[in-house]
């Protein structure tokens, strides 16, 4: 009885088996909450994202869900995988995060969240340089602007 409710927990744990979301984050300049918006939401796009949710002023966006599966594996694996993106940003710290959730679908299962793969990790690290890159040109531009006012007046 013993082995049988070890094997049960075992399964059990296996089967709930939960992964979270992986972010990463960085510093970033000081800009405007519409400034952030703007870039973030430029280079998801480019990254072929669809932004769902954009909110400047609590500094956050999210995208919707992106189709990963391969054509092998949905035709002969019957294996779905998405993944999803949010960047939030605390204007009090001036950092910057970046989330991605991956999930996966085996048949008819239902989605669930899956590892990310180094190739995963390694996009999510280029899409939060790229988020700063965006941002530091922003703030660049916003400094020259007030520069020249300065100078006009």
């Amino acid at each position: 009885m013993r082995y049988v409710t070890i094997l049960l927990l075992l399964g059990f744990s296996l089967g709930c088996n939960v992964v979270d979301p992986v972010s990463i984050s960085g510093s970033v300049e000081k800009i405007s909450p519409e400034a952030f918006a703007n870039a973030a939401v430029t280079i998801l796009h480019e990254e072929g994202y669809t932004v769902e949710t954009v909110d400047p002023v609590a500094g956050v966006v999210t995208t919707g869900w992106r189709d990963e599966s391969s054509y092998a594996s949905q035709t002969f694996l019957d294996v779905s995988r998405r993944t999803r993106i949010s960047v939030v940003m605390d204007f009090f710290t001036q950092e910057i995060n970046v989330q991605m959730t991956k999930q996966k679908r085996s048949s008819e299962d239902p989605w669930r969240n899956d590892g990310l793969s180094d190739a995963d990790r390694d996009r999510l690290r280029l899409i939060l340089a790229r988020i700063q890159e965006r941002i530091r040109f922003i703030a660049q531009r916003e400094s020259e602007v007030v520069a020249t006012k300065r100078s006009i007046w």
